[in-house]
């Protein structure tokens, strides 16, 4: 990055509060009319368009551009020319840093002429990008038994024995959800941050129950008399809420592209360790960059495998860890996803069925991984759990993962001890 980028970014940075670091109890800079009314389901209204850097402070000469008030000249007249020349409102505007670019969201007044419009915005020579407003969900399902054997995922996957080697200590993880509970008994201590990307409402964050559940699985704290044992206790988590529940059917998550892509430049800007993703939806331009500049940062990110066999985000993004359901015929890797029990707002806990948990069960293999050797890079913790997976069902082994790792730290290691 040259000079004059370096500025304009830090400027937008200062200005538009872009990029920040956590606070004790982050209230977000609200200059967004679509932030908080996600849950009316704004998507098909939207538009995204990205500007570079250099095109943003041509218009704005370094100048604020807030969403009501007086706005630098040239910004007036871009703002003008895209509005009248294609019947927009914008609604929306924030820097994604973390990728170099400006976002400027759009509301479309016929949602049949966004495909059109779309194209047409493309071609616009101050228009980096240009995409529509996608929606995405949490992969869970219903759960029906709660007398099945008490966190048989974490005892499956071989992972009591592996923290006499490691629990996770060191490693940050990025739980882009819903939001969760981080006052719960066995969340409090693995909780670091929290980030809302949805809406004001810190009473709901604390009621979601995707993002706690996912939270629970991962690194639910170890040996303190209470709950369950996380796969990685001692792993620190960042709740950064872009999904919200569905008012229609509660036992959904809903997401989209404004708000994953702002939790995403959240967890790359913080320089966590791992995101994990338990969610799916259509592929996306703007969210692919933002996973791909993670994956170059050496973020590790672990996504839910869908239901279908279809182009999918992020899983189909190449270094992106799949979390698959046991039994998949199509996966290569594999987690318990039924029956899993984790930790529920009310500050108990229930059963869970899906990928997503699937997911958190990876996601908590890998602090371990990566908190015995921090520099393991995305691709090789990949080729790690591929290889020490069984044969021939995908499902990983965190035995065997950090015995090879602890193996490989210390030639004179012997004996696997975690059985």
């Amino acid at each position: 990055m040259n000079i004059y980028t370096s500025v304009v970014m830090l400027w937008l940075c200062l200005v538009l509060s872009g990029c920040v670091s956590i606070p004790a109890n982050p209230v977000p800079v609200i200059t967004d009319e679509t932030f908080g009314n996600y849950h009316e389901e704004l998507e098909p209204e939207l538009i995204l368009i990205t500007m570079t850097p250099e095109y943003h402070a041509l218009y704005t000469e370094l100048k604020p551009v807030p969403m009501s008030g007086e706005l630098p000249p040239r910004y007036t007249t871009f703002l003008s020319r895209v509005e009248s020349s294609y019947g927009l409102k914008r609604v929306a505007n924030w820097p994604l840093p973390a990728i170099d670019i400006f976002c400027v969201v759009f509301e479309i007044k016929d949602s049949n002429d966004r495909k059109w419009m779309v194209a047409e915005l493309a071609q616009e020579p101050d228009i980096e990008t240009a995409q529509i407003v996608q929606s995405f969900n949490s992969q869970e399902q219903s759960y029906n038994d709660p007398y099945l054997s008490l966190q048989h995922g974490f005892h499956s996957t071989k992972t009591i024995g592996t923290h006499q080697w490691s629990r996770g200590k060191g490693t940050r993880i990025a739980v882009i959800d819903t939001g969760m509970n981080d006052t719960h008994p066995d969340l409090v201590s693995s909780s670091e941050a929290t980030m809302n990307f949805v809406d004001n409402d810190q009473a709901m964050f604390r009621s979601d129950t995707h993002g706690t559940a996912v939270g629970g699985v991962i690194a639910a704290e170890a040996d303190n008399l209470k709950g369950m044992v996380g796969m990685a206790p001692d792993a620190s988590l960042l709740a950064l809420k872009a999904c919200w529940h569905s008012l229609e059917d509660p036992s959904k998550a809903l997401c989209n592209t404004l708000t994953l892509a702002k939790a995403l430049n959240f967890s790359i800007l913080q320089e966590v360790d791992i995101i994990n993703m338990s969610l799916t939806g259509p592929p996306d331009p703007i969210l692919e960059r933002l996973v791909l500049k993670a994956l170059e940062r050496d973020i590790i990110v672990v996504a839910a495998k869908p239901a279908h066999a279809n182009e999918a985000f992020p899983v189909s993004i190449p270094g992106t860890i799949t979390g698959a359901m046991p039994g998949d015929p199509s996966a290569l890797l594999s987690a318990p996803g039924r029956h899993v029990l984790s930790t529920h707002p009310n500050g108990e806990y229930e059963f869970f069925d899906g990928s997503s948990f699937s997911t958190a069960h990876i996601s908590g293999l890998a602090a371990l991984l990566r908190s015995l050797s921090p520099g393991l890079a995305p691709s090789e913790l990949l080729s790690l759990l591929e290889s020490t997976a069984n044969p021939e069902t995908g499902a990983v082994d965190a035995c065997r993962a950090v015995d090879v790792v602890r193996r490989t730290n210390d030639k004179t290691a012997i004996g696997s001890g975690c059985g």
